[in-house]
């Protein structure tokens, strides 16, 4: 199902963008600016509206032949610049197809696994013979009640694994997955979180407010991307802004006078899903990364005491 969720959220926003620029599109003509390529053509091209040309916005779809330069028709939300369309654009390209054939072939493993699965369960459940019968001799108390399970009882057992999994690969692999990758991962998370919080706390203890002129914005699919602000002879960045600003707009921001980059929209969380995602990351990494992290040395050194026992066997 988590497979299947992904394509299955792909194919409904691609159809729900054809209902929205229905009812509220607008059309009109764009100049191709760029191409954002990968593999072995582009994946993305960069246009902007004539009706305002300081919208920088990403195309995902568009006609074959297309060139830099080349005026485009298209179709995009005035409120949502990023949910755009090529007039021309074929309804099924590659890419769609592509993202179809997962959705099938996720959506057909769900038919296939799910309801078998789902009765297994409600049999395990029903069926007396599947249920864990108490043996008697493990009581410990007059009474005959058993022990009391610990809720955390699989966090040992998790930790022996890695541990085992660690004694038994190479020691190089040992230190990349169990050590080095799980500190890194962490200290990259907790680091990009610290330098959000820092400007935060910068911005609320020392930020003054003033008047940006908006200069341009930029729109990935469906979402702000940044805005560029001009605020005390300097350019800034804004991640997160309301409405969709033309260029030379007067908007309200807060920003630090020792570093103009560092700004905000008045009255707007700069921080989005990329930074809370980086957060809650962070905050599991700091959690599992001693416990990852020490039950694979355990291991390491546990093999390095084998080796040795055993070149001490072959020497006697």
């Amino acid at each position: 199902m988590a497979i299947a969720a992904v394509p299955t959220w792909l194919s409904v926003e691609h159809f729900r963008t054809f209902v929205i620029l229905e009812e509220h599109g607008v059309k009109t003509s764009a100049e191709v600016l760029a191409f954002e390529g990968g593999g072995r053509g582009p994946r993305t091209m960069t246009i902007s509206p004539d009706d305002n040309p300081s919208v920088f916005t990403r195309l995902n779809h568009w006609p074959r032949g297309t060139e830099v330069g080349d005026a485009l028709e298209i179709t995009y939300d005035p409120a949502n610049p990023g949910r755009v369309m090529a007039v021309d654009a074929p309804v099924v390209d590659a890419s769609i197809a592509i993202v179809a054939l997962f959705e099938i072939g996720a959506l057909g493993l769900v038919a296939l696994i799910v309801p078998p699965g789902l009765a297994l369960l409600v049999r395990r459940v029903r069926d007396r013979a599947w249920r864990p019968r108490p043996d008697p001799e493990a009581s410990t108390n007059r009474g005959g009640r058993q022990p009391r399970s610990h809720r955390l009882a699989w966090a040992p057992a998790a930790w022996r694994r890695i541990k085992h999994e660690a004694q038994e690969q190479g020691a190089w692999t040992s230190i990349m997955v169990f050590t080095f990758a799980p500190i890194a991962f962490t200290l990259l998370c907790v680091g990009a979180t610290l330098v959000e919080v820092r400007d935060l706390a910068a911005l609320h203890e020392r930020g003054v407010a003033a008047q940006a002129e908006v200069l341009s914005s930029e729109w990935g699919s469906n979402r702000q991307d940044r805005l560029m602000v001009w605020v005390d002879e300097e350019e800034s960045w804004i991640t997160r802004w309301t409405g969709v600003p033309r260029y030379g707009d007067p908007i309200d921001v807060t920003y630090l006078p020792e570093n103009p980059r560092v700004a905000r929209q008045a009255d707007v969380f700069p921080w989005g899903p990329s930074q809370f995602v980086f957060a809650a990351a962070g905050i599991v990494g700091v959690i599992t990364t001693p416990f990852v992290a020490s039950a694979a040395i355990a291991g390491m050194l546990a093999r390095a005491a084998r080796a040795r026992g055993q070149r001490a066997a072959t020497a006697t």
